[in-house]
């Protein structure tokens, strides 16, 4: 649970930081209640993508990494540290997209 916890906060203050880019932008052509929208529903669905991310590579994170070189092992380690949890929240994020514009009709959104 406290992991979940990791990932909401963090998925929280990314969706913050867009949500306050995107109201202060000069095209900003939704309102108020969409935005709140897509902070509410964008903290949930990134955080859940990313937490199951992390259920995976705790599931096929490897014993040991055969590279053939600094860089190889470099890209590797930071794969293998990072990469499944972003790629959960990438898809939580096309995920929130989705469900804002079909769900919620925001075609603002597209």
């Amino acid at each position: 649970m406290e992991r979940f916890i990791k990932y909401l906060v963090i998925s929280f203050s990314l969706v913050f930081i867009i949500t306050m880019v995107g109201v202060f932008s000069s095209n900003a052509q939704i309102g108020f209640w969409a935005w709140i929208a897509f902070l509410v529903v964008g903290t949930l669905f990134i955080s859940i993508g990313s937490f199951l991310g992390s259920l995976f590579l705790d599931f096929v994170r490897p014993d040991a990494y055969f590279t053939s070189g600094a860089m190889d092992a470099f890209y590797k380690r930071i794969f293998w540290t990072v990469g499944p949890q972003f790629i959960g929240g990438f898809i939580g994020f096309m995920a929130c997209n989705g469900f804002l514009i079909n769900v919620l009709g925001l075609t603002q959104f597209r």
